[in-house]
């Protein structure tokens, strides 16, 4: 039985409409957490639920399945699927070279106004996220904003979708740090000299910074993924 919760504000639209709406509550209830690996995802009972026929259900898990969110198997239809501890190593060494690439090609073409975007997500992260359940829900979209506006300066659209690709398959392991008592006081001071360095225009320090934030976000997913597990 899926979660109600996924159901709410379901109304009838177009196909397309209907697609893109199904899609955006089953991901986020994905990276929330609501949904959780294995969990199998019937097209008529999510279909039914969100009022409307079986096609944009199949169209919006086809989605999910290029974002490394969902997986097809034959005769079991559509589950969540998780990361193992191998897969959030290699995303994650993936990332640290492709944003380390980003922030300092950002930092080598920032502009004013690129510069004042990168500010306004930065408070915008501050305020908005906490280790509460709705700071916790909220943290993801918000910590990319942040470091989106920065690799956004580099002026690079191919590369920046190839970062956002991954990390939207790690992203739902990224906002489980906030689980961790303390954990907000250093991804905000972490985050402040990425600040800092794009500020100073330096590349030598948002590069390593850059490498460094991702690696050791690395180190505690694969810390609350065994903790998890662990815990049954």
């Amino acid at each position: 039985m899926l979660p109600e919760s996924i159901f709410m504000g379901a109304s009838q639209e177009t196909r397309g409409l209907a697609s893109e709406r199904v899609g955006n509550a089953l991901r986020e209830a994905i990276l929330d957490g609501v949904l959780a690996d294995g969990q199998s995802l019937p097209q008529s009972e999510l279909a039914s639920g969100f009022g409307v026929s079986t096609i944009p259900v199949r169209e919006a898990l086809k989605q999910l399945e290029v974002e490394g969110l969902v997986l097809f198997q034959q005769n079991r239809g559509a589950t969540v699927i998780g990361l193992s501890e191998e897969d959030i190593i290699d995303f994650s060494e993936i990332r640290a070279a492709l944003e380390e690439v980003a922030a300092v090609q950002a930092v080598r073409r920032m502009t004013r106004t690129d510069m004042a975007r990168i500010e306004d997500a930065y408070e915008a992260f501050v305020a908005g996220t906490s280790e509460a359940p709705e700071g916790m829900a909220r943290s993801g979209a918000l910590n990319w904003a942040f470091h989106g506006a920065i690799y956004q300066a580099a002026g690079r659209p191919r590369l920046l979708e190839m970062i956002e690709g991954v990390h939207r398959r790690v992203d739902r392991y990224i906002r489980a740090h906030l689980e961790i008592a303390g954990r907000k006081a250093v991804t905000d001071a972490e985050h402040l000299a990425l600040l800092e360095a794009c500020r100073n225009r330096d590349e030598a320090a948002i590069g390593g910074l850059t490498r460094q934030h991702i690696l050791d976000a690395a180190r505690i997913s694969l810390d609350v993924l065994r903790k998890n597990r662990d815990e049954g």
